[in-house]
């Protein structure tokens, strides 16, 4: 998802699904996998970002103070 607005940012619209198209929820309007990260409309509002989820803090130790975290572990596979 890039910074600059397009439906695929906006939290009025659904994005696509597979072969399913998305949704507007202003403009009642499709919208085509193809298009969503170039349309927008001036109805558009920032959809909060999806944040990856994170261990239990049981489940990995603290990172040390002068530690880098590693976020390798909490991107998909096929990222590279």
């Amino acid at each position: 998802m890039g910074n600059r607005p397009s439906c695929r940012s906006c939290r009025h619209c659904i994005p696509p699904r597979g072969l399913e198209l998305g949704w507007c929820q202003l403009r009642q309007l499709p919208i085509h996998s193809e298009l969503v990260a170039e349309l927008w409309c001036h109805h558009w509002t920032a959809r909060p970002p999806r944040l990856p989820v994170l261990a239990p803090a049981a489940a990995a130790p603290p990172p040390q103070a002068d530690q880098q975290l590693c976020l390798e572990a909490m991107l998909p596979e096929d990222c590279g």
